[in-house]
């Protein structure tokens, strides 16, 4: 899903994507990157841990291997980690954190697990090319996604905030949440609006949205009668052009009078539209963030 091969094979880059991602994790910057020679340690992060009698700082050593531009994509070797509780206890650590955009080999994990297990190091943490994307895809990284994989980004149309917090799309019927499964397959669900009507116009009563199939078994067999449906494919409303299209669509019907909505099901069609937006629209910069003075809960 995520090109990591688009951040150049130097490794700096890579280490600056390692520190500006931890931060988004909420881990403090001990050390920066630096050039030249570091002694075994890429970045040094910490966080405060509580305790049963307090708080502590918790001190990891970060090394940052980034092999996804080698020409077979190698694992990252236990030769080409050495010394790791050297390197920890050098420093002043407590813990290592391995940021890779492969994977770490089965002798490498064996041996820093052994290194856990033993109790000469507290703890360890492997951030794979796979963690990493899952993170990456979530509200709240997009940022990241689009300032070092550009390219990437445009193919994986994340999430954005668009008022104070996210706002989950769960299928009527199963409960998954639609906007995350739309990562695996786009054209999964469809919008649908339950109406009867006399001879000029369409009175919704109704709407929902929920995965095909099964799911969506009420459309096709559990209408009351007089009772039909107009459905959408989710997928489609999340291409731009589409998305203004079917907002004008519904505001000229609206108009009209040839749709008429209970009010209940005009408040369901408006948190559809705000949800799916999240899909659709652009991350926002700090700067017009900082103009509009908060993310706004809307009023609908």
């Amino acid at each position: 899903m995520i090109d990591f091969k688009e951040i150049d094979k130097s490794g700096e880059e890579w280490e600056l994507f390692c520190r500006d991602f931890l931060n988004h994790l909420g881990y403090y910057i001990e050390s920066s990157v630096d050039r030249g020679p570091d002694g075994g340690k890429d970045l040094i992060v910490s966080e405060q841990l509580k305790g049963n009698l307090g708080n502590y700082r918790f001190k990891w050593l970060v090394s940052c291997k980034h092999f996804a531009n080698r020409a077979s994509s190698n694992s990252v070797k236990e030769v080409d980690e050495p010394n790791i509780l050297e390197r920890i206890e050098s420093f002043n650590c407590d813990g290592f954190i391995g940021f890779y955009s492969t994977l770490a080999s089965s002798g490498l994990n064996t041996r820093i697990t052994q290194l856990k297990e033993n109790k000469k190091i507290k703890d360890v943490r492997i951030f794979d090319y796979k963690l990493i994307e899952n993170y990456l895809i979530r509200i709240g990284y997009s940022d990241l996604l689009m300032r070092y994989f550009p390219e990437s980004y445009k193919q994986v149309k994340p999430l954005h905030l668009v008022t104070d917090e996210y706002i989950p799309l769960n299928c009527k019927t199963c409960g998954k949440d639609i906007l995350q499964e739309m990562f695996k397959d786009q054209y999964h669900a469809n919008f649908v609006q339950i109406f009867n009507y006399d001879e000029k116009n369409e009175h919704i009563k109704d709407v929902y949205w929920s995965c095909k199939g099964e799911c969506d078994n009420i459309r096709n067999n559990n209408l009351p009668k007089g009772y039909y449906t107009n459905w959408y494919n989710i997928g489609d409303l999340i291409i731009p052009t589409k998305y203004i299209e079917w907002i004008l669509g519904t505001m000229n019907k609206i108009e009209s009078g040839k749709n008429i909505y209970d009010k209940s099901a005009l408040a369901r069609q408006k948190e559809f539209i705000i949800a799916i937006s999240q899909k659709v629209m652009r991350e926002m910069t700090q700067e017009e963030i900082d103009r509009i003075g908060k993310l706004v809960v809307f009023d609908y």
